[in-house]
């Protein structure tokens, strides 16, 4: 008996060998073809008649191993047969490899479509959502996400950048990808050199045809701040008061007894990039600039600096021929020209004066500290103040637009904390035909949806929010123009009266910055004339300083000017709160106790002059 129980075990054995043979060959088999199909799958196809053979191919082999996975299972009691012999030392082993089929057929089951790349969905197939430098590898990050598996020649992504000025892809790419839906790409930044990508776009292309094809939109690096060298501290805080400053007054003690922690200070182009002396190397490229003019800049920035006064410099482009300006307004006979963000050339040299600015005057050096840049002057006079030809809105915004993107690159990826604002004037939106400006609002909101659609940064307002006419020396009540000012978006014109419109209007969602907060507002150059009496003027100023200082969103006023210029009194134009012979206005003592305990007393008279009972009965606290 015993010896014919043993030949049944061993022929037992034997069929059971053949039978787990058998089924581990077809599991085998089925998981291949399943793991074939899913890399093939994944890495695409190059012709949609392909994909279509393949996806019959693979739901063929979807049953295959579906049956393979049913046979096992019907055959595991011989399994746990021999695992009662050999003590269990096969379970585990078996449901792995069985979880692994069912894990591969999800995986087959879940795989995102591929479809096919057509001139309808070409354009946006891909979806870049960030552009970044690491803080930590110090390269640029590219994330990317897609809906889909695009069908091309080969199974991957081509990483591409392009130049400020570049509107298709060119040469060889980057770096390639794997197909995927949701990934992040990573090439070098190559900063500060001849490869520098600190201004580039990117974006991804397939091979299609034996040709990269951009599929998604482009974006530029949106955080410059990462490479920064410094980080300023900020000064003038506590104090919303201002001036545009005579140089020769700095250090007479006025500034300091009127608490004025806010300067205003031109810096021209045709001061500095006319000469030599001072040699700067960036990008791989060298650089020379006034040494004489550059020394008068460190003079004027390091006695405001010394002073706690928060520097704020408007950079002037007052070259007419020269790389630095747009080629279209060479040779024109303007005040202000355009910058040149249009050309090679133009893009190196306009980076090089906005990054030799930012290093000279980062405070760490001596020559004084500049925490704001203001990118031109009223920008939206075309004509007058950032010359160019006549061209759409939309061009001329996405003109400044780069030309704003440039400074901004360039100076916060030296110091961090930098702020960089645009210039406009109060001309809001009054649909007139002149064609030799743009009304704000409608310059504003072609601006800011190009920025966004090419990597939202955080630029922020330097607004000019005069009375209507100029000449007007009331803040409050503008005669027959008085109509020109109202409470909507709709309005022909902001000032002071009204300027919660603006701040309003900024707060709108599709107009905050990176970090979803309101862009910065500050009052970069505001006046009223003393030409039909200083008690007029000092009443304005009062009436000015009182909204501000109700309005969280702006941040302080830089009122123009310290002393009056001759040439803007001949036009009835008596902004400053000192006389051309240095005498002393009224406006200067209400800007002196402005903000201070004792501004009660000093503000009480204009009250009656205004026409109101209390300052609550024109603030619009926002």
């Amino acid at each position: 008996m015993e010896e014919n129980n043993l030949e049944t075990f061993e022929e037992f054995k034997e069929k059971r060998r053949k039978i787990g043979r058998k089924h581990l060959i077809v599991l085998i088999v089925a998981l291949a073809v399943l793991m074939a199909g899913g890399v093939g799958a994944y890495l695409g196809h190059s012709r949609y008649v392909a994909y279509e053979a393949r996806r019959a191919e693979l739901a063929e082999n979807d049953a295959v191993a579906k049956e393979a996975a049913y046979v096992l299972a019907q055959n595991t009691f011989h399994q746990h047969a021999v695992e009662d012999i050999y003590n269990g030392t096969g379970e585990s082993v078996a449901e792995a490899m069985v979880g692994a089929g069912l894990a591969t057929l999800d995986g087959i089951r879940d795989r995102p479509p591929f479809v096919e790349i057509t001139d309808a969905n070409r354009a946006n197939f891909a979806r870049v959502e960030s552009v970044e430098i690491s803080p930590v590898t110090g390269m640029v990050e590219v994330a990317v996400k897609a809906d889909a598996l695009p069908i091309s020649d080969d199974g991957y992504y081509y990483l591409f950048s392009k130049p400020i000025y570049g509107s298709a892809i060119s040469g060889e790419p980057i770096i390639r990808i794997e197909k995927d839906v949701d990934f992040t790409v990573s090439c070098n930044l190559n900063y500060n050199t001849a490869d520098s990508r600190l201004f580039d776009k990117f974006c991804m292309a397939l091979l299609l045809d034996g040709e990269y094809v951009e599929v998604s939109n482009s974006m530029y690096v949106t955080n410059p701040e990462a490479k920064a060298s410094y980080a300023s501290g900020r000064d003038g805080a506590g104090s919303k008061k201002g001036l545009l400053v005579n140089p020769d007054l700095i250090t007479s003690g006025q500034l300091e007894d009127l608490g004025c922690k806010h300067a205003a200070y031109n810096v021209y182009m045709s001061l500095i990039c006319n000469g030599s002396g001072i040699n700067y190397n960036y990008n791989g490229h060298s650089y020379s600039f006034n040494s004489y003019q550059v020394g008068l800049y460190d003079l004027v920035f390091s006695r405001l600096t010394s002073r706690g006064v928060d520097v704020n410099a408007i950079i002037i482009n007052d070259l007419s021929n020269s790389t630095l300006t747009y080629p279209g307004s060479r040779g024109a006979h303007a005040t202000l020209y355009a910058f040149n963000p249009s050309d090679e050339e133009g893009v190196r040299y306009v980076a090089a004066v906005a990054s030799f600015l930012a290093n000279r005057y980062s405070g760490a050096n001596g020559h004084g500290k500049v925490s704001n840049w203001i990118i031109g002057n009223e920008v939206n006079e075309r004509v007058v103040y950032n010359y160019t030809p006549s061209m759409g809105v939309d061009a001329y915004a996405r003109l400044y637009a780069d030309t704003v993107r440039i400074f901004y690159n360039a100076m916060c990826a030296v110091n961090s904390t930098t702020r960089i604002y645009v210039s406009l004037d109060n001309r809001w939106n009054m649909n007139k035909s002149d064609s030799s400006f743009y009304d704000v609002k409608d310059m504003m909101d072609a601006y800011n949806a190009y920025v966004r659609s090419e990597g939202n940064f955080d630029w922020h307002v330097g607004y000019h929010p005069y009375n209507y006419p100029l000449t007007e020396a009331r803040a409050w009540n503008w005669g027959r123009y008085d109509s020109m000012a109202g409470n909507s978006p709709s309005t022909a014109i902001i000032s002071m009266r009204n300027i919660h419109v603006l701040t309003d209007y900024l707060s709108q969602d599709s107009y905050l910055d990176s970090k979803g907060n309101v862009r910065r507002v500050i009052l970069s150059e505001m006046g009223y004339t003393s030409s039909k009496g200083q008690e007029l003027q000092a009443a304005s100023f009062a009436y000015a300083y009182k909204i501000m200082e109700s309005n969280s969103h702006i941040d302080y006023m830089l009122l123009s000017r310290q002393i009056d210029a001759g040439s803007e009194v001949a036009e009835g134009l008596a902004l400053g709160i000192l006389n051309s012979g240095g005498g002393r206005k009224e406006a200067y003592t209400a800007f002196k106790y402005a903000g201070t305990s004792e501004e009660s007393t000093y503000f009480a008279k204009y009250l009656n002059i205004i026409g109101i009972g209390s300052w609550s009965a024109i603030q619009n606290p926002r």
